[in-house]
């Protein structure tokens, strides 16, 4: 049996990372705000796990752990697509933003 490629149906432009940076969000328009951990991060965008249920489209104000120093970076990120993680016994959800100002790396 052919071993399935996950990165066949990665709509993303640029390779993935593992690994895990601390973050902070702000949705201006609704004030929720949190701190949470990012991972598959890449050049553009990024996931992460987030407690309040948030709007595909939305903008994000953002600050982003520098994993080469103890610093934060800013950036804006749009919110592409949200889900409800369906194994969890409280209401976690996941989103995945695009980065619209800065560049991680």
């Amino acid at each position: 049996m052919k071993e399935k490629n996950p990165y066949l149906c990665d709509q993303r432009r640029t390779k993935r990372y593992d690994i895990l940076l601390k973050l902070n969000y702000l949705d201006p328009a609704t004030n929720c705000r949190g701190k949470s951990m990012a991972r598959n991060v890449c050049k553009t965008g990024l996931r992460f796990p987030v407690t309040t249920k948030m709007q595909k489209g939305s903008i994000l104000d953002m600050k982003i752990e520098d994993p080469f120093g103890g610093s934060f970076i800013p950036s804006k990120a749009k919110i592409v697509w949200a889900r409800e993680l369906s194994d969890s016994e409280e209401e976690i959800y996941e989103i995945g933003v695009e980065l619209t100002k800065k560049r991680l790396y």
